[in-house]
């Protein structure tokens, strides 16, 4: 397994990965619909290519060509935004997260940053007390239209580096 980050030429292999485990985890949470339209606004190559051009950062864990994890973040003023970190079902429980996780909060305390935050779906039990368990605290709560008659209805969690 290779930590690695993300090369223009890997946008559509982790486009499809990442629509793949989006669906397969939220549409029992957020249904289908709601799921499939989240993964084209959020997970399409273009939507990859648009936060690239914003300063994002990508990297993936991969076993030779198999993208098994990837994390993007972004550095805002003293901070860092921890947009999507999504694991390949098959390889939760590993300690996946965890090493994409560090390799945020190693990019934070690099970069003069004081805290991570990430957005969390409300009724995602799994990923809150997850966070919660690497030292992530609940500080506010936000409803934000994404379009098409579809909302986020997330809690804002925060870790302090």
């Amino acid at each position: 397994m290779q930590l690695i980050t993300l090369e223009k030429n890997q946008i559509e292999a982790l486009s499809n990965f990442a629509k793949e485990v989006f669906i397969d985890y939220y549409q029992d949470l957020i249904g289908l619909d709601q799921s499939l339209y989240m993964t084209e606004k959020f997970l399409s190559e273009k939507a990859i290519i648009d936060l690239l051009n914003e300063n994002a950062i990508f990297k993936m864990i991969k076993n030779q060509d198999e993208i098994l994890a990837f994390i993007e973040y972004l550095k805002q003023d003293n901070r860092i935004f921890l947009s999507k970190l999504y694991v390949h079902k098959d390889y939760r429980h590993q300690g996946l997260g965890k090493i994409l996780l560090d390799d945020c909060i190693e990019y934070g305390k690099n970069n003069n940053c004081n805290s991570i935050y990430l957005t969390v779906n409300k009724y995602n039990t799994n990923s809150i007390n997850i966070y919660k368990h690497l030292g992530f605290k609940i500080i506010d709560a936000v409803v934000n239209d994404i379009g098409n008659n579809y909302v986020m209805d997330d809690y804002i969690m925060e870790l302090t580096i």
